[in-house]
C-alpha cells in the first residue's frame, strides 16, 4: 500500500495542470432527463417520432379512474418554465405540484438546476392549469434524490397529500405532468416497488414518463402522491422512474429556512458540489476488511474496492483474429446529476487479459497499446478542463506497469474531479493486462483513495 501511495502521489503531481479556476458558461444545455429540449435544438427522427405517440397518446380517451385522478389533482399541478435572460419563449420546462400548505411546490432538481447554476442568466416561472403564471424561486435542493422546492408568493394552490409508504408491486398507478407542449395529461400504469441494485431509491413506474413530467405527482388509487416522476429509459418502452415521496418531508424541513436569494452562483454551485460529496463518501465508501480480488491467469485482480461495486466477467470480442482478450466489469450502479448532461459520482474499472496466439512479440505489443490508448471520456468544454495526463513506468507487485493518470476539473464546481487512470503489464510478450479505472465527478482526496486501492490491490505471479 505505501508502495500504492507513493506511485499516486508521483502521478498525481504530474497531471497537476489540470487544476483550473471555474468559470461560467451562460450558455449551458438546458437537456433534462424527461424535460423538454432547448429551444434551438432540432428534434431527430426519433424525437419526431416519439411526438407522434405522445399527440397519440393525448388522444386517447381515458379511463374512469384516470378521469377522476386527473379531475382531483388538476389544481394542483403548475407546470415549472425556465427561460433565458428576457426571453419571452422558454428554454426548458417541466412540472410540478403543490404540498404542505398550498404555497410550496415540490419538482425535481434538474428542472431548475439552470435557474440554481446561472441565477442571473435563467428565471423561472410557473404556470397554473387556470391560465395563472408568475414568478417561481427556489427554497431548497435536494441533488442526490433529483428533488426541489420552489414556491410563488402570489401563488396557493390545493396541496397534495403524501404517502410514505413504498407501493407494493403491482399496484395500479398514474403519473400526471405536461409532456412536450401538449398540456397537461396523466398516464396509467403500474409501479413495481424500488429498483434493485441501486444507490438512489427509485421506483419503477410502467407507464409513460415523456418530456417534461419531470417533476409531476405519481399517485395511487387513493389520489396520494407516493413519489415524483424523475426519468426514463431511452429506446426501452414503458420503462420509467419516480422518486419516493418520502424524501419530500425532510425537504420541506429545509425549505423552512430557504436559499438566500442573494446567494452568489459560486455560493449556489458550493451548495451543489458539498451534497455531491456526501453522497459521494457513501457510494466510494471502503468494503470492510481487505478489498476483494478475482484471481485471472496468474493477475490478480481488485474487484470490490468499494463495497457498492458490482462486477461481471465475459470472453470480449478480439481486437485481433490471433489475440485473445478475457475481461473482467466492474461499475457502481449509481451517478447523479448536477445540471442537464453532467452526471457525477461515477466509478467504473476494467480488467482486460490479453494473450497471443502465435503472434510475434511486436505485433502483440501493437494490439496491446491499441486496446490501452482507448479514447477517454469526452466533456464539454463548458463544463471541465481539458485532461492533464503523467505517464510513468513503476513496480507494482510483481510485475512492471505503464501507468497513464489523466485528471481534470469541473469548471462550475471546483471541488470535483475526473480521474481516468490504464494500467499496462510489460513483464510477459505472450500475455498482458491493460486495466482502467475511470472516477467521474469525485473529490480529489476520495480519488486519491481510490486509487491507492486500486494499485495496491494489482498483483502478478509469473
Amino acid at each position: 500500500m505505501k508502495l500504492a501511495r507513493l506511485v499516486v502521489a508521483v502521478l498525481i503531481c504530474g497531471s497537476a495542470t489540470a487544476v483550473v479556476a471555474p468559470a461560467e458558461d451562460p450558455r449551458a444545455s438546458t437537456e433534462v432527463p424527461t424535460g423538454s429540449p432547448p429551444a434551438q435544438q432540432v428534434p431527430d427522427a426519433d424525437a419526431v417520432d416519439a411526438a407522434a405517440v405522445d399527440a397519440d397518446i393525448a388522444n386517447q380517451e381515458l379511463s374512469g379512474d384516470a378521469r377522476v385522478r386527473l379531475d382531483a389533482a388538476r389544481d394542483a399541478v403548475v407546470q415549472i418554465r425556465g427561460f433565458f435572460d428576457k426571453s419571452a419563449s422558454s428554454a426548458f420546462h417541466g412540472s410540478g405540484f403543490a404540498v404542505d400548505d398550498g404555497r410550496r411546490i415540490v419538482t425535481n432538481y434538474h428542472v431548475v438546476a439552470q435557474a440554481v447554476l446561472y441565477p442571473r442568466q435563467y428565471r423561472l416561472e410557473f404556470l397554473a392549469s387556470d391560465g395563472r403564471k408568475g414568478p417561481v424561486h427556489v427554497l431548497a435542493i435536494d441533488v442526490r434524490n433529483d428533488l426541489a422546492v420552489v414556491a410563488a408568493e402570489t401563488l396557493e394552490l390545493q396541496p397534495l397529500k403524501l404517502r410514505s409508504e413504498i407501493p407494493a408491486q403491482g399496484e395500479r398507478a398514474w403519473s400526471i405532468g405536461f409532456p412536450l407542449n401538449l398540456g397537461l395529461a396523466i398516464t396509467e400504469g403500474v409501479a413495481n416497488g424500488l429498483v434493485e441494485n441501486s444507490m438512489e431509491q427509485r421506483i419503477h413506474y410502467t407507464g409513460a414518463i415523456n418530456g417534461g413530467m419531470s417533476g409531476g405527482p405519481a399517485l395511487d388509487a387513493r389520489g396520494r402522491v407516493y413519489g415524483v416522476n424523475v426519468s426514463l429509459v431511452t429506446g426501452r418502452q414503458l420503462v420509467g422512474f419516480v422518486v419516493p415521496a418520502k424524501h419530500i418531508p425532510a425537504l420541506l424541513a429545509r425549505a423552512s429556512e430557504p436559499l438566500d436569494p442573494t446567494l452568489s452562483a459560486q455560493q449556489l454551485r458550493k451548495r451543489v458540489t458539498a451534497q455531491v460529496l456526501a453522497y459521494e463518501a457513501e457510494v466510494l465508501e471502503a468494503p470492510s476488511g481487505a478489498t476483494r480480488t478475482q484471481d485471472v491467469r496468474g493477475y490478480t485482480l481488485p474487484m470490490q474496492i468499494s463495497r457498492h461495486v458490482e462486477c461481471s466477467t465475459v470472453d470480449e470480442p478480439s481486437p485481433h483474429m490471433r489475440v485473445r482478450v478475457e475481461a473482467v466489469s466492474c461499475w457502481i450502479p449509481a451517478r447523479i446529476s448536477v445540471q442537464a448532461g453532467v452526471n457525477v459520482a461515477g466509478f467504473s474499472m476494467q480488467h482486460r487479459i490479453l494473450q497471443s496466439m502465435g503472434l510475434h512479440p511486436l505485433q502483440f505489443e501493437r494490439q496491446v497499446n491499441r486496446l490501452a490508448e482507448a479514447p477517454r471520456r469526452s466533456g464539454a468544454p463548458a463544463y471541465v478542463a481539458p485532461f492533464a495526463c503523467s505517464d510513468a513506468l513503476v513496480s507494482l507487485d510483481g510485475f512492471d506497469a505503464r501507468i497513464s493518470t489523466c485528471l481534470r476539473q469541473y469548471r462550475l464546481f471546483a471541488g470535483l474531479f475526473d480521474f481516468d487512470v490504464t494500467v499496462v503489464g510489460v513483464d510477459d510478450a505472450k500475455q498482458a493486462l491493460v486495466s482502467r479505472l475511470v472516477l467521474q465527478g469525485v473529490g480529489f482526496e476520495s480519488g486519491k483513495r481510490i486509487m491507492e486501492r486500486y494499485l495496491g490491490a494489482l498483483q502478478w505471479t509469473p
